[in-house]
């Protein structure tokens, strides 16, 4: 083989490598800025039978409120995957695979909301949707899931915009 093929393999296997190396000290690098925030909620017990399910979603990122671009890497909320949401009169039930399933509760919820784009996902105008909640009492989060079909879209939305309502109806009553 000639020189010339062995020392262009090994320059581009460095390359690769000193990559690879820099994409792990800067996960490593959020692990300990990230430190402070909590993991969500587990599944409370008796949880009961959801007011509404959707077993086909993207869970796309969960990030500070403001601030898309940066992931939160807490797990289990640090890689996107298929997930089932499931919306219960306490809060939402959220399963990503391979990942153990979390908890939203309803009084940490602040708003529910659309979104065209965020960190690693951009789709079509309102194509995602968004739960703004207080994941610890210092941080406000946003996760974010995609649901293709636009009519289980809307339905998913409409069932966490009236879990949202009823809560907040029944607090200023």
């Amino acid at each position: 083989m000639p020189t010339t093929v062995l020392l262009t393999t090994a320059v581009i296997l460095g390359c690769c490598a000193a990559v690879l190396l820099l994409m792990l000290s800067g996960w490593r690098y959020r692990m300990r800025t990230q430190r402070d925030i909590a993991e969500p909620p587990q599944l409370p017990a008796g949880l009961g039978e959801p007011l509404y399910a959707l077993d086909d979603v993207h869970y796309v990122a969960t990030s500070e409120t403001g601030r898309a671009l940066e992931r939160i890497v807490v797990p289990p909320l640090a890689y996107r995957g298929r997930a089932t949401v499931e919306v219960h009169p306490g809060g939402v039930a959220v399963g990503i695979s391979a990942a153990r399933p979390f908890f939203i509760p309803i009084d940490r919820i602040e708003t529910i909301a659309r979104a065209q784009a965020t960190i690693d996902r951009a789709v079509e105008r309102d194509g995602l949707l968004v739960i703004r909640w207080h994941i610890d009492a210092d941080h406000s989060v946003e996760t974010y899931f995609r649901v293709v079909h636009p009519g289980e879209r809307q339905a998913l939305l409409d069932a966490l915009t009236s879990l949202i309502s009823q809560t907040h109806t029944q607090e200023h009553a």
